[in-house]
């Protein structure tokens, strides 16, 4: 046997196998495609989650607030059970680093707020009774580009005097226009921190 016979025969079984596995992939795919249908039909997609708060990403589907934080006064310690059991009322997700507390000589709180992007007018307008509620006032609005989307913060410290815009109480009441849609609350919101005319990275 010549030198390139034994190579076409060595050759021959290599060419079969990648055969094999191709149409192995093929039927794979097939299948994959023929399970994901069926699966559609028989487990449809909930009307729920069409709704704009559930767009958010928020598992619950009850609120736009995935994820809320506040520091509050060491007064209000006595009283954290009813805090948490407060924000649980109203479905937001209580972590065990939800509601922190300054010291006793830890003085007043920050008057801020944060407000992300992907939160509902609605919900908004709950954050900042909140604020007004348990921290006394409103005085400043954190930079919404700081924040995740779906995020609030009550008396936050965690930035510093450029990252937050202060606020009189006309313009607060303003944003907490019960008539602001979603989309006016976040533009008005955004006018008032002037975000169009701040660099984007300016830390």
């Amino acid at each position: 046997m010549t030198q390139r016979g034994r190579t076409a025969k060595m050759n021959k079984p290599l060419i079969n196998l990648s055969n094999m596995w191709s149409e192995m992939l093929k039927k794979n795919v097939i299948l994959w495609m023929c399970l994901v249908f069926v699966s559609s039909m028989i487990f449809p997609v909930s009307p729920l989650y069409s709704s704009e708060k559930t767009k958010s990403g928020c598992k619950s589907g009850k609120t736009t607030i995935c994820t809320i934080e506040m520091w509050l006064g060491h007064v209000h310690k006595k009283n954290k059970k009813l805090i948490r059991a407060d924000l649980k009322s109203k479905s937001l997700k209580v972590l065990r680093h939800t509601v922190q507390y300054l010291k006793r000589t830890g003085g007043h709180p920050p008057t801020n707020i944060a407000i992300g992007s992907k939160i509902s007018a609605e919900d908004a307008r709950l954050a900042i009774a909140l604020a007004e509620h348990y921290n006394d006032r409103i005085d400043r609005l954190i930079v919404q580009a700081l924040n995740p989307p779906n995020y609030v913060a009550i008396a936050t410290s965690a930035w510093d005097d450029k990252s937050e815009v202060r606020v009189t109480q006309d313009q607060l009441a303003a944003l907490k226009d019960p008539k602001l849609s979603t989309e006016e609350f976040h533009t008005l919101y955004r006018k008032l921190t002037d975000e169009a005319n701040r660099v984007q990275a300016f830390y």
